[in-house]
C-alpha cells in the first residue's frame, strides 16, 4: 500500500456503512467515508448523462462556473452530502466502528444523545471549507443546505447550532478537508474554479438538492464489497470512474431512460392522431410555431373541444423548442387520472419509439388500477421475456412505483396532489421538484379548486418557470381573476385579453400573445357546433326530481341527474325506484348489466360512498352505457366491442360525474350549483355527435335546475347545499340562470359571460327584494372574508415562491427517522388524518379510511361482501387478517384496501380518534395492518346483519346505495 500522510490516514478509519455480520459470526465489510461519497458522486455523472443537453445546461449555469468544472464542482457537492459523516456524532453510532478510529481523532467526553444528524452536521461544516476556497458565503450556505437536507427536510438554525457542538476539535476538521481534497480530486474539481454568482438561486438549490437525493438513493443500494476497499485514498479518480460503472449498471437496473424526445421531427396533427385537428388545436399549434423555449399556454374553452389532444401535440411543440424531457398531466381527482391514463398511454404508443417511454400513474389508488398493475408486471416479466414488452408501446417500471419516485419518472398522469407536494413542506419536496423541472406539465381542471389549492398552484407555476419548464393550463370555465392569478405566477402582469374561447401563450422569454380561437381554421375545420340548451326550473324536492327524471325516462331516453350530497343522491334514488314500482314499472338497478325491456328502466347511482371496488364498478358502467359507443370491456380475459347504451337509463351522481368523466346524456336535471360548475355538468348534454338522432325525442337539450323556481334559501338550507358551496355563489347563481330562462343558454358563446358575471368583484341584483338583497350581500360579505383566509392560510402553506424562497420560514414537521425513506405519503396529498401540523394539498373535513368486517357464523372474522362479488367469492370470503397480515403479500392487502372508503362523517372520525372503532389489533410495524403501507391508515368498522351502530349512528352498507348514516 502507499504510504499515505497521516491526515489521509486518519481518514481512512472511518466508516459511512456498518458492516454485517458473516454466517460464521465474523465481522464483515464496511463502507468508507470517502467510498461512498464517490460512489453517490458517481451516481450523479451517470444519472446527468442519461438528461437531455438542457437539464445538463441548467445544473451548469447554477453557479456561475465556466465548461467542465462546472458539472466537476456539482458533482463534487453531491458528493460532500454526507461530508458530516466524518464528525464524532456519526462516527459514535457504531460500536465496532467507534473502536476502530484513528486515536488520533477523539471523541468528547460530554457527547451525549441526541447526536446530530450527519446531514445537519455536512450543513454546518461544509460553508467553511467553501469559503476558504473564495466561495461567496450565501453560496457556500445555499449548496451546504442543499445537500445536506438529503434526507428530506431543511434544518433551522438552532439545529445547526446542536450539530456545530458535536463536529469535534481541529484534527476533525483536518479530515473533513481532507475528505473534501479527495473528493474534488476524483471528480476532477478545482479549488481554482470560484463561482462568479453572489447567492444561490431558489431553482438551483431545488435542482441540487433534487439530484443529490436522488443519487444518494442509488449509491447507497450498491452492495458492500467482500473485503473492505481502501483504494479510493489513494488514487481518487480512479475509484471514481470505477464508481461510475458500477453506476451505470445500477441506473440498467431501474431502468432508468435516456432521455429522447418522442418525435424527432414534428409530425403533422393527423399523422399524430388519426383525424384533423379542430380550430383550438391548430391555433395553439400555430401560436407555439415560434416559440423558442419554456411557455406558459393556457386555454380557455368549452368543455369537448380537444384541449387534451391540444396539450399532448403542445408537448410535441415545447419538447423541441425547449429540450423537456417528458410530461407530467395533473388532474383534479383519481377518477379523472386513471381516464387520463388510458388516453396518455394511447397517445404514447402511437408515437412509435423504439424503446418505449415509461408511463407512471400517480395517486394514491394506482395498487387498484388494473390497467396501470397489469403494465407494471409486464414491464417486470419483460426482463426474462423480452418478447412480453413487445407491441404494448408503454413500460412501467416499478422502481419508480414507490410514490416518492414517481414524477422522476419521464412520463406520468395522476393527481395535482402529487405534484401539489412538491411546494408543501413534506419529506423530499424538492425530489418531487426536480422530477418536474425541465417537463412540461399539464394542469386540467384548474377550476376545480378552492382559494386555498389556487394559491399552491400559483406557487407550483412560479417554481415550474424558474425550473425551466412549461405549463399547459386547461379550463372550460375559468373566472378571470383565476386566470389574472395564474398570469401573475409565471410573471405575466398584464396580458392582452382576447374574446372567449381564447388561448394564452406567454414565453420565458418573448413577447405574450392571447388569441382567440375562431369557429373555423384555414381548411375549414370546425369546433364543436354551437348548442342551444334549454334551461327549466324545477322544485328542490326529490320527490319532484325523481318523479321528473322518470317522466323523461319512461317513453325512452337517458336521463342524467346530478346532486350536490350523497345523502340527496340516495334519497332522490330511492324515490325513483318507489315511483317506478308505483307506476308498474321494471326497475333495473345495474349491478349487472343494462336492459332492453320496454317496461324497464336502468337506474344506476353512483357517488363517492362506495366501497372502492364497488365506486370502480359503478364509474366503469357509467363510460359502458352512456360513454361512447362502441365500447369494449373485457370479460374472463377477453376483450369485447359492443353498443351498449339503454334506451331507458337514469343515471343518479353526485359532483364526481362532473368533471372529465365522458359521459352522453339525453336529457339532464341538476341541482342549483355555482354556475361554473352547473355548466360542467351541462356539457355531458349531447355530447357525442354519435347519438343524434337516436335520443327518443329528447333532441333538444334540456336542463332542469333543481331550486331554480323560487328564491333558493330555504332550499340551500334544508338539502345542505349552502354547506356544499358558498351561499354567495348560489344567490349569484340562481340569479343570474333565471335572467336566462325565457333565452336559454348558448354553448359556447353565453359560457364564459355567464361564469365572468357570477364571479365579478361586483354583482348588480336590482331585482331582487330587499331581504334578499340583504340576504345576498352577508353571503358576500361571509365568501369574501373566507377566500381571505384560505388564500392567507395558503399562502404560509407552501414553502414560498422562487422570488422569496431564501426569507421564507422553515415549515416543521413531526419528528422521523432521519436516516429513512417514507413508503407512503399519500394522507398527506388529500389532507386525510387528524394531525393538524400536516401539510395539505386541500383544505375540507378530515377523513378516515374504514373497512367494513363482520364476524362469520363459525366467528372467523370476514371483509363484508361486495355487491358486485362473483359467486366464487360469495364462497371463499376475504379474511381481513387484522394482526397477522405479512407487510409483503400485497395482493392480500389490496384485496382488502378495494373494500375500504373514506368517510369524514363526525361520529366516525370521532371514535377513530378515541381508538373506539376497532379495540383490537392492527399488528405492529413489522406484521398485520399496521406494517402495510395500503392499510396502515385504514380502521375496520364492525357490521352486524349489514348494520353498524357508532356514537349513535346506525351505520347502514346498503349494496346499491353504498353507505347510508341513519341517526338513532
Amino acid at each position: 500500500m502507499t504510504q499515505l500522510h497521516p491526515i489521509t490516514s486518519a481518514a481512512r478509519t472511518l466508516w459511512a456503512k456498518s458492516a454485517k455480520k458473516n454466517a460464521d459470526g465474523t465481522q464483515g465489510a464496511w463502507l468508507p467515508v470517502l467510498n461512498h461519497l464517490l460512489d453517490v458522486a458517481a451516481c450523479a455523472a451517470e444519472i446527468l448523462s442519461l438528461e437531455p443537453p438542457q437539464t445538463r445546461a441548467l445544473f451548469e449555469g447554477d453557479l456561475g462556473l465556466e465548461g467542465e468544472q462546472a458539472l466537476a464542482w456539482t458533482l463534487a457537492l453531491v458528493a460532500l452530502h454526507d461530508l458530516g459523516k466524518a464528525s464524532p456524532a456519526f462516527q459514535v453510532l457504531w460500536a465496532e466502528g467507534k473502536s476502530g478510529v484513528d486515536p488520533a481523532l477523539r471523541f468528547p467526553a460530554e457527547l451525549r444523545e441526541p447526536y446530530a444528524p450527519h446531514g445537519v452536521v455536512t450543513q454546518a461544516v461544509l460553508p467553511d471549507f467553501l469559503t476558504g476556497l473564495g466561495w461567496p458565503g450565501p453560496v457556500a450556505r445555499g449548496v451546504a443546505d442543499a445537500v445536506g437536507c438529503h434526507h428530506g427536510f431543511r434544518v433551522e438554525d438552532r439545529e445547526l447550532n446542536l450539530a456545530q457542538a458535536q463536529t469535534g476539535d481541529a484534527r476533525w476538521a483536518q479530515v473533513r478537508k481532507e475528505l473534501c481534497r479527495l473528493v474534488t480530486q476524483g471528480t476532477g474539481a478545482r479549488y481554482d474554479a470560484v463561482p462568479t454568482i453572489s447567492t444561490l438561486t431558489a431553482a438551483a438549490f431545488m435542482r441540487l438538492a433534487g439530484l443529490t437525493s436522488f443519487a444518494d438513493w442509488l449509491g447507497s443500494s450498491f452492495p458492500l464489497p467482500t473485503v473492505t476497499d481502501f483504494s479510493a485514498y489513494e488514487d481518487p479518480a480512479a475509484y471514481f470512474a470505477r464508481a461510475r460503472e458500477r453506476a451505470r449498471q445500477t441506473l440498467a437496473g431501474i431502468r432508468w431512460p435516456v432521455f429522447a424526445p418522442l418525435r424527432e421531427e414534428l409530425p403533422p396533427f393527423p399523422e399524430v392522431f388519426g383525424f384533423p385537428p379542430r380550430p383550438l388545436q391548430t391555433a395553439l399549434a400555430q401560436a407555439l410555431a415560434d416559440v423558442s423555449g419554456p411557455a406558459l399556454v393556457l386555454v380557455e374553452a368549452p368543455m369537448g373541444e380537444g384541449k387534451t389532444e391540444a396539450a399532448f401535440y403542445a408537448h410535441l411543440q415545447l419538447q423541441r423548442a425547449a429540450g423537456h424531457r417528458g410530461m407530467y398531466v395533473a388532474l383534479p381527482t383519481q377518477a379523472t387520472g386513471n381516464a387520463m391514463y388510458e388516453r396518455f398511454a394511447e397517445f404514447l404508443k402511437a408515437q412509435g419509439r423504439e424503446t418505449p417511454p415509461d408511463l407512471q400513474l400517480a395517486h394514491g389508488g394506482t395498487l387498484l388500477n388494473k390497467d396501470f398493475q397489469a403494465t407494471v408486471q409486464r414491464t417486470r416479466n419483460a426482463e426474462c421475456d423480452p418478447a412480453e414488452a413487445g407491441g404494448y408501446g408503454v413500460r412501467a417500471e416499478e422502481w419508480f412505483t414507490n410514490r416518492k419516485r414517481a414524477l422522476l419518472s419521464e412520463y406520468g398522469v395522476g393527481t395535482v396532489d402529487q405534484a401539489l407536494l412538491g411546494v408543501l413542506g413534506v419529506s423530499h419536496q424538492f425530489v418531487r421538484l426536480w422530477g418536474l423541472g425541465n417537463r412540461v406539465v399539464v394542469l386540467d381542471e384548474v377550476h376545480a379548486y378552492d382559494t386555498y389549492t389556487s394559491e399552491l398552484i400559483a406557487a407550483l407555476v412560479a417554481w415550474l418557470r424558474a425550473l425551466g419548464s412549461s405549463v399547459v393550463i386547461m379550463s372550460a370555465t375559468l373566472p378571470e381573476s383565476g386566470r389574472r392569478a395564474l398570469l401573475r405566477a409565471w410573471g405575466v402582469e398584464d396580458a392582452p385579453t382576447a374574446a372567449y374561447p381564447r388561448l394564452t401563450v406567454a414565453p420565458a422569454q418573448g413577447e405574450v400573445q392571447t388569441v382567440t380561437i375562431p369557429d373555423h381554421d384555414e381548411d375549414g375545420n370546425a369546433s364543436r357546433p354551437r348548442q342551444h340548451v334549454t334551461l327549466r326550473p324545477l322544485g328542490s324536492a326529490a320527490e319532484e326530481m325523481a318523479r321528473q327524471a322518470v317522466d323523461l325516462a319512461a317513453d325512452g331516453g337517458c336521463v342524467a341527474v346530478i346532486v350536490n350530497t350523497v345523502a340527496r343522491a340516495q334519497a332522490v334514488q330511492a324515490q325513483v325506484l318507489a315511483e317506478l314500482e308505483a307506476r308498474g314499472m321494471t326497475a333495473r338497478t345495474c349491478t349487472k348489466g343494462g336492459s332492453k325491456d320496454p317496461r324497464a328502466v336502468n337506474v344506476l347511482l353512483y357517488h363517492a360512498r362506495y366501497p372502492a371496488d364497488e365506486r370502480l364498478q359503478r364509474e366503469k358502467r357509467v363510460r359502458k352505457f352512456l360513454g361512447k359507443q362502441p365500447y369494449t370491456e373485457e370479460e374472463d380475459g377477453q376483450k369485447v366491442e359492443g353498443f351498449f347504451r339503454p334506451d331507458r337509463f337514469i343515471l343518479i351522481a353526485t359532483q364526481v360525474a362532473e368533471q372529465s368523466l365522458d359521459f352522453d346524456a339525453d336529457v339532464m336535471l341538476t341541482d342549483l350549483a355555482p354556475a361554473d360548475l352547473v355548466l360542467q355538468r351541462a356539457g355531458r348534454l349531447h355530447r357525442h355527435a354519435a347519438n343524434q338522432g337516436k335520443r327518443h325525442g329528447h333532441d333538444d337539450a334540456v336542463l332542469y335546475v333543481a331550486g331554480l323556481d323560487e328564491w333558493p334559501d330555504a332550499s340551500m338550507e334544508r338539502e345542505f347545499w349552502g354547506r356544499v358551496y358558498a351561499p354567495a355563489l348560489l344567490y349569484r347563481s340562481w340569479l343570474s340562470l333565471r335572467r336566462r330562462l325565457e333565452a336559454g343558454l348558448t354553448l359556447p358563446d353565453d359560457l364564459d359571460e355567464l361564469v365572468q358575471e357570477v364571479y365579478a368583484p361586483e354583482f348588480a341584483a336590482p331585482e331582487l327584494a330587499p331581504e334578499q338583497r340583504e340576504q345576498l350581500a352577508a353571503a358576500e360579505a361571509d365568501l369574501e372574508n373566507r377566500r381571505g383566509n384560505e388564500a392567507t392560510t395558503g399562502l404560509f402553506a407552501h414553502i414560498g415562491r422562487p422570488a422569496d424562497f431564501w426569507q421564507t420560514l422553515l415549515h416543521r414537521r413531526p419528528d422521523a427517522n432521519p436516516d429513512s425513506e417514507s413508503l407512503s405519503d399519500d394522507p398527506a396529498a388529500v389532507g386525510a388524518g387528524d394531525d393538524p401540523e400536516r401539510p395539505r394539498t386541500r383544505l375540507g373535513e378530515e377523513g378516515v379510511r374504514i373497512v367494513p368486517v363482520e364476524r362469520a357464523e363459525n366467528n372467523i372474522w370476514q371483509v363484508c361482501v361486495s355487491a358486485f362479488a362473483t359467486p366464487e367469492d360469495k364462497r371463499s370470503p376475504l379474511r381481513p387478517q387484522f394482526a397477522e397480515l405479512d407487510k409483503r403479500d400485497t395482493d392480500h392487502a389490496r384485496q382488502i384496501y378495494r373494500r375500504s372508503l373514506s368517510v369524514s362523517r363526525w361520529e366516525l372520525l370521532k371514535a377513530a380518534k378515541q381508538g373506539t372503532l376497532w379495540e383490537g389489533s392492527l399488528g405492529t410495524q413489522h406484521r398485520g395492518w399496521r406494517a402495510h403501507p395500503l392499510l396502515r391508515d385504514a380502521v375496520p368498522l364492525v357490521f352486524k346483519a349489514g348494520v353498524a351502530e357508532v356514537q349513535g349512528l346506525q351505520v347502514r352498507l346498503d349494496p346499491e346505495q353504498g353507505l347510508v348514516y341513519v341517526k338513532a
